[in-house]
């Protein structure tokens, strides 16, 4: 794993904790940007325990999460982040993939709702922490129409699991999720699909300062050029019934991933950092069912997270 940009933004995070803590307005505007992966989320729960055992808890003023980084963001602000890497776990043993040897794998939603909700998990969404946590929290879904946007998870009904269900629910994999956006009722689909790293969108909205990303999969541009390329011809296949807007949307995820990091490189009032996994580090693919992988790679997440915070962490003099 690898940190990518400034330094100094992980260290404006224990400089916004410090003032929270002595009941002093906090310096920095801090946005955390968490993006999809599927499966590959579980390095999302690592990073996040790893805050959480730092003593960041309050810090983030924004967050805005992809796809399943969302359900380690709701295990975060729900006070319970290390539980979160167990979810995938679960995930991974309990049918949640169904494979195809023609085509797409299935998802079953239904068992992440029940993870999500409490039923007989280990990890449930505590949307009362979550609501009154200072963080405020969006994640991004996608219109059948292609449109990707961000919507309030606080405010999404029923609750803030369906709001992870909306922003994780693959076209052609799994069914839409039904939700009210602009005061209608929506079918809705994963962000990625049309978002998958909402840089412009977290700093047009939140306007802030310091800019944190977790990644759970290498770069874009670390994938193997045959990857690259068969993904667009792939995409068009496997999501050959979803709507064209849609499928061209995802057949182009590469170009808009590369769009957003393109734009980070050319900010210069805001720090940022990526951290993010190498081509070496334990391999996982989105729809990755090895449970000993799944738990691997979130604890060298979290090992990796906690060094580089042990680094950033401003010395105290006494």
């Amino acid at each position: 794993m690898r940190l990518h940009g400034h330094d100094i933004a992980l260290r404006r995070l224990f400089e916004n904790e410090t003032a929270i803590a002595h009941g002093q307005t906090p310096p920095h505007r801090i946005l955390m940007i968490g993006t999809g992966g599927g499966m590959c989320c579980t390095r999302a729960a690592g990073y996040l325990t790893a805050f959480r055992d730092a003593g960041i808890e309050h810090a983030v003023d924004h967050a805005v999460t992809v796809s399943g980084s969302g359900g380690a963001m709701g295990a975060f602000l729900s006070g319970m982040p290390h539980r979160a890497s167990r979810m995938f776990e679960q995930l991974s043993a309990s049918g949640f993939i169904e494979p195809s040897s023609f085509g797409a794998p299935r998802l079953h939603l239904e068992y992440l709702a029940d993870i999500l909700r409490g039923h007989h998990s280990p990890l449930s969404f505590n949307d009362i922490r979550i609501k009154s946590h200072r963080t405020s929290w969006h994640v991004v879904v996608t219109r059948m129409t292609g449109e990707s946007l961000l919507i309030d998870a606080k405010d999404f009904a029923p609750d803030t699991a369906q709001a992870v269900l909306a922003s994780s629910a693959l076209p052609q994999v799994t069914n839409p999720i039904p939700g009210l956006v602009g005061g209608g009722e929506e079918l809705l689909v994963d962000g990625a699909c049309g978002m998958p790293l909402p840089v412009k969108a977290g700093v047009s909205k939140f306007r802030p300062d310091t800019v944190v990303i977790l990644e759970s999969r290498p770069d874009y541009g670390d994938l193997s050029r045959i990857e690259r390329l068969l993904w667009p011809t792939v995409t068009h296949f496997c999501l050959r019934h979803a709507p064209a807007n849609l499928r061209r949307q995802v057949a182009s995820m590469g170009q808009l991933i590369q769009t957003e990091v393109d734009r980070l490189e050319r900010l210069r009032r805001i720090k940022w950092v990526r951290i993010l996994p190498d081509q070496e580090d334990i391999p996982l693919s989105p729809f990755s069912t090895d449970a000993t992988k799944l738990r691997r790679a979130a604890e060298d997440a979290r090992s990796f997270m906690a060094h580089a915070l042990q680094n950033a962490r401003p010395v105290v003099q006494v």
